[in-house]
């Protein structure tokens, strides 16, 4: 083994906080140092040697494309990370060669940990980034490395691969895959960074990463502090067999004047050393806000434990998990939509019964009246749902979640709403909050969109979040669904949304709507709501080329109210497709109103006549807001 296991090994502390503190800032990528400022990078190493580390890691933790990307500097990835290396063994060589060190430490026993963090990008099914793509970035990361350590060993060289900080289990997994098609000789260090309270995550990582034999060594670094931890390693310990390492930060982080200060002192960093060296791991270290005087107290600490080192075991810990509350996250099961009786929609569904729904914008201002008195026109008139846009086109209204509420609460159980939700206004915290928040308040069914980007709208200044998109979303909600969060920390009991896709039978690249379906189906979804249809066809076909991940279907419906509105329609509303005879057929009503919606409301009424044996259900759009042409559409 590379590090050994007769004593504990220490490793460095952070590097970025260390070159903060040396007055670069946090506007500028601190892997560009490696060429730009090569001399305060080596001086961090060396002061980390100095003060006992025995493993030092290179200054590449957020060296990947994408990470670069947003310093528009991945082009300079490759030199960067040989520059890194360049830097570490400097060091190294100008530590083994000072006679005035004060420790130990040799050439045998000084190791270099090549650094890797996450994309810094969400990855499937939450995100869009394909796990092939992160391991072709791992694995074209070490292909430049393994080459450079080849040619010129004196400037290359490594010891092992330290995967730092991730807490996406699938883009650790992938990275791992991305390094061993290239590198299967050199060690591993995959670490996690986790909260004690996450149980599924811990109980998860020791099962898949922690039973992987091309992984030696197992870690939990950063997190919120030694204190919390080590509470993590207690839990984690007695369920792995590879050596542990450790390396909390300095705790959370405080902003004074513009600047980050770390509050754990180097005495409160030797005090928890002990603690975890008595708990069973096998190495400990520092992250972020940790520099050269904590390493050195958890040198002296260690010094006084290497004697007694604790069995690889957590006896001394106390705390026992049980198995019921370590369930791998993606492993709990779902729910099958035809038992979630909280859906109102999969209620009807079970009924066999054909769903009808109208979609109606909600108000621009805080005036309420109008709106709830169409929907009153909806539920007299038998219509059992109303959907609810969620800014749609970007234009600023109230929100679809608040109003939906309201209207469960005042409809009294005539009509239901089915809000959309976008991800374009909401991170990722956000999503899940406002989720639960609108379940907790009686919302049950949602469809779940990416949202119209801002410059369509009436803000176009406002920035978009888009975390992730609507498959991302669909994953978050069936996470809810099986009482879990994204990252695997049980909730307690489990929500019972009806979750809602869109699908674009009339899409211009339906090879790539039929793989975005695909990918909503496998991430939850439970029925979709089709863009408006006026072509009855394209449906059919859709409904052929998906029949293996089929789900239950509202097919969208517009009822035209003029020619200008049908060339609206054609030419200004994404993924709509209105037939060249659709226009033709409404240029026949001239500039007649009443003829205009008589032959809009025909084209309506002969797609749902087409299509009624095919489908679930229909959702028709209240043009303008006028719920009394939606509702004549229903009349024949």
């Amino acid at each position: 083994m590379v590090l050994g296991s007769d004593s504990i090994i220490i490793f460095d502390g952070g590097m970025g906080t260390e070159l903060y503190e040396r007055g670069y800032y946090i506007n500028r990528p601190f892997e560009e140092l490696n060429l730009s400022a090569p001399s305060d990078v080596i001086a961090v190493h060396l002061d980390y040697l100095k003060a006992g580390a025995q493993v030092i890691t290179t200054n590449t933790f957020s060296i990947t494309r994408p990470q670069l990307k947003k310093f528009d500097i991945e082009g300079q990835q490759i030199p960067l990370v040989l520059a890194a290396l360049k830097n570490a063994n400097l060091a190294r060589t100008q530590f083994d060669g000072s006679e005035a060190n004060g420790t130990s430490a040799t050439l045998s026993s000084s190791k270099i940990a090549l650094s890797f963090g996450p994309l810094g990008v969400l990855v499937e099914p939450l995100g869009a980034f394909a796990l092939s793509e992160v391991r072709e970035e791992f694995a074209q990361l070490t292909r430049a490395v393994m080459t450079a350590a080849v040619k010129n060993p004196r400037e290359a060289e490594f010891d092992l691969y330290s995967l730092e900080t991730f807490t996406d289990l699938s883009e650790l997994g992938a990275a791992i895959d991305g390094i061993r098609s290239v590198d299967t000789v050199r060690p591993i260090l995959a670490s996690l960074s986790v909260k004690s309270s996450q149980n599924e995550i811990l109980a998860h990582f020791a099962k898949t990463i922690g039973a992987r034999p091309d992984v030696q060594y197992l870690g939990l670094n950063c997190s919120e502090g030694p204190s919390d931890l080590l509470v993590s390693a207690q839990k984690l310990l007695p369920q792995i067999q590879k050596p542990l390492i450790v390396q909390p930060n300095a705790g959370t982080p405080r902003q004074v004047n513009g600047r980050y200060f770390y509050m754990t002192s180097p005495d409160y960093m030797a005090k928890y050393t002990k603690r975890f060296v008595e708990a069973g791991v096998a190495g400990v270290g520092g992250c972020c806000g940790t520099g050269p005087d904590h390493v050195r107290a958890i040198r002296s600490s260690v010094r006084m434990m290497n004697a007694k080192k604790a069995p690889h075991a957590a006896a001394a810990s106390g705390i026992q998990v049980s198995a019921k509350s370590v369930a791998p996250a993606e492993k709990i099961a779902r729910v099958s939509f035809k038992d979630r009786r909280a859906s109102h929609l999969s209620s009807l569904l079970s009924k066999g019964k054909k769903i009808f729904s109208i979609e109606m914008l909600p108000p621009k201002g805080i005036e309420t009246d109008k709106f709830f008195e169409r929907l009153e026109q909806i539920a007299a008139a038998g219509i059992p749902l109303v959907n609810i846009p969620d800014g749609a086109r970007a234009m600023t209204r109230v929100s679809s979640l608040h109003i939906s509420v309201q209207v469960q609460n005042r409809m009294q159980g005539r009509l239901h709403a089915i809000p959309h939700f976008t991800t374009r206004d909401r991170n990722l915290i956000a999503l899940q909050s406002d989720l639960l928040g609108a379940y907790v308040n009686g919302i049950t069914d949602v469809l779940l969109l990416t949202g119209d980007p801002p410059k369509l709208g009436n803000n176009r200044e406002a920035t978009a979040v888009y975390d992730i998109d609507a498959i991302g979303l669909a994953y978050l909600a069936d996470c809810l669904n099986r009482g879990v969060s994204p990252g695997g920390e049980s909730l307690g009991k489990p929500t019972q949304f009806g979750i809602g896709v869109a699908s674009n039978p009339t899409a211009i690249n339906l090879e790539v709507e039929i793989s975005r379906w695909e990918y909503k189906v496998e991430s939850g979804a439970d029925f979709a709501i089709t863009q408006p249809i006026f072509d009855p066809d394209s449906f059919l076909r859709w409904k052929d080329q998906i029949a293996k991940t089929y789900r239950p279907h509202l097919v969208g419906i517009w009822p035209l109210l003029s020619l200008r509105n049908a060339e609206f329609m054609a030419n200004e509303v994404a993924g709509v497709h209105v037939p060249a005879w659709v226009i033709a057929e409404m240029e026949k009503a001239g500039d007649n109103k009443e003829e205009a919606l008589k032959r809009g409301m025909e084209i309506a009424q002969k797609v749902i006549a087409r299509l009624s044996p095919e489908c679930e259900g229909f959702c028709v759009s209240a043009p303008l807001g006028r719920a009394e042409v939606a509702l004549q559409v229903f009349e024949k």
